[in-house]
C-alpha cells in the first residue's frame, strides 16, 4: 500500500484494503501542516462543522470541513496524503464529538416545567437551535448575534455556561423567596 495523495485516493475504483488499514489509525491533529484548534475557531464556524459532519456525503462536503477546520486551502487538501488524511479525520471527528459531549452535559437544563415548554411548542425553536445561543447573548451585551457568532467558540461557550448557571442560580432563589 502506498501513501498516495487524496486526489489519487479519490480515483481508485476499490479502496477497501485502504480503508480497511487506515481506519484504525490513531487520531492525529496535523494535515496539511496545520493543526486544527476548535476553541479558537469562530463559534458559528464549529456549529456549522458539527451539523455538516453528521450529513457529509460526498468528497466535496469532507473537503469544505478540512478547509474549515484546518485553514488550509482546496489545493493543500488534494494534495495531501491519504495516511494523514485517515488521521486528522479520526481527530476531527473525536474533537467535535468531544464538543458535543461537553455542551450536553454542560448546557443541560433540569426544569421541572419542561412539559410546559414543550406544550407550548418548543420543538419549533429546534431549527435555530445554533443561533439562538446567541441571539440570547446578543440580548444581554447589546450585541448583534452575527457578530457574537465570529467570536472564538471557547469564549461563546463559556458565557453560555455562565449564563445558564446564573439562570438557574436565580430561579433557585426566587423560588426560596417565594416559599420563605
Amino acid at each position: 500500500m502506498k501513501n498516495i495523495t487524496l486526489k489519487q485516493y479519490t480515483a481508485l475504483k476499490d479502496t477497501f484494503i485502504y480503508d480497511s488499514m487506515l481506519m484504525h489509525l490513531n487520531p492525529k491533529n496535523s494535515f496539511a501542516n496545520r493543526q486544527m484548534n476548535v476553541s479558537q475557531m469562530p463559534y458559528a464556524n464549529v456549529k456549522y462543522c458539527i451539523r455538516q459532519l453528521q450529513k457529509v456525503n460526498s468528497w466535496q462536503g469532507i473537503q469544505q470541513l478540512f478547509v474549515i477546520c484546518y485553514g488550509i486551502t482546496e489545493k493543500d487538501f488534494w494534495k495531501a496524503r491519504v495516511v494523514e488524511y485517515f488521521a486528522a479525520r479520526r481527530f476531527m471527528i473525536a474533537e467535535f464529538e468531544r464538543i458535543i459531549a461537553t455542551e450536553n452535559k454542560l448546557l443541560a437544563t433540569q426544569n421541572t416545567n419542561s412539559h410546559l415548554w414543550e406544550m407550548a411548542g418548543a420543538d419549533r425553536l429546534k431549527n435555530y437551535s445554533d443561533t439562538l445561543p446567541l441571539l440570547q447573548l446578543g440580548r444581554l451585551f447589546g450585541q448583534y448575534p452575527f457578530d457574537l457568532g465570529r467570536k472564538p467558540y471557547s469564549e461563546i461557550f463559556n458565557l453560555l455556561v455562565q449564563t445558564k448557571t446564573q439562570n438557574e442560580v436565580e430561579a433557585e432563589y426566587a423560588k426560596l423567596g417565594r416559599n420563605g
